[in-house]
């Protein structure tokens, strides 16, 4: 298994042999489905990080050297409401990546982090592996030309 990027970040997932490009980095905090997560993101192009608390994920997203993940899945009925609040520094620091929620959440929240997908329970096979391996979802960046 690879060194995970972060101290406190533990990596779980595929080892990274395929070209960079072609894997996704995803965060994970969701200490209450973690076993379903495992089970969904079991997949070759997909580098899994667990994070133990809010500061883990706002470290490893905004302040840990590249590459880092572009895809946050959060337990957002697992979080108070500090913790919540702890999570916009994410925007606020210019970590603009895609975040999946798990559970319910107003559409203010939804906007405030601008929140891509929200799945709720009961929670379904394979609904997390789709929406991260949408192709509309994980989009390759384009390089812009020199004018």
């Amino acid at each position: 298994m690879a060194t995970p990027v972060h101290p406190r970040v533990h990596l779980r997932g595929a080892e990274p042999s395929a070209a960079a490009g072609e894997q996704v980095r995803v965060l994970v905090y969701a200490p209450i489905h973690m076993t379903w997560i495992e089970t969904e993101l079991a997949h070759k192009a997909v580098i899994v990080q667990i994070a133990f608390s809010i500061d883990h994920v706002v470290s490893a997203l905004v302040e840990d050297p590249p590459p880092r993940p572009q895809i946050l899945v959060a337990d957002f009925d697992a979080m108070q409401a500090g913790e919540i609040m702890h999570l916009h520094l994410l925007r606020e620091q210019g970590w603009f990546g895609r975040i999946i929620a798990l559970g319910d959440l107003p559409s203010s929240l939804r906007s405030s982090l601008a929140i891509e997908r929200v799945l709720t329970a009961p929670f379904v096979r394979d609904a997390l592996r789709e929406a991260i391996t949408d192709p509309g979802f994980v989009a390759a960046t384009t390089r812009l030309p020199v004018l």
